[in-house]
């Protein structure tokens, strides 16, 4: 079993981030390689279109916004692998500063691929990390 774990410090309130984060329809608004998502069984299955024309259908294992934070799992998709389980969380810092993180753990289906596939989804966490904490700031800047 292989695993991923990004974080990134955001300076913006955990209210702030998880609205975003929180928004499982929402990953086009932060992760560029992500073009559209549809939902369908009563907003626990995401159908996203990436820029390259693939397609990725995930499903909502369960979602807090209590805990700020949510579990999923791929059910389609192009990447070469399987029971594949990540998770999106968001942490209080202080009341203006926040940790986000985007982990999965997920068996690769050729095994000696397995740091090729780990290093292509951790490029893909903190290039979507790095974007959504761009994001947030220009907004806390623009609010100041």
């Amino acid at each position: 079993m292989a695993s991923v774990s990004v974080s990134i410090d955001i300076a913006a309130s955990a209210e702030e981030v998880w609205l975003l984060v929180g928004d499982f329809d929402g990953l086009p608004v932060w992760l560029e390689l992500i073009r559209s998502s549809r939902l369908s069984d009563d907003s626990r299955v995401r159908r996203l279109a990436a820029a390259n024309g693939s397609i990725v259908v995930e499903r909502l294992l369960d979602h807090s916004d209590a805990n700020m934070e949510y579990r999923y799992t791929i059910i389609e998709s192009p990447d070469p692998v399987t029971d594949y389980i990540a998770s999106m969380s968001v942490r209080r810092l202080d009341a203006r500063s926040t940790t986000v993180t985007w982990a999965s753990r997920f068996e690769p289906n050729i095994p000696g691929e397995a740091e090729t596939i780990t290093a292509n989804y951790r490029s893909l966490y903190l290039a979507g990390l790095s974007r959504l904490k761009a994001i947030l700031e220009a907004r806390s800047t623009q609010k100041a």
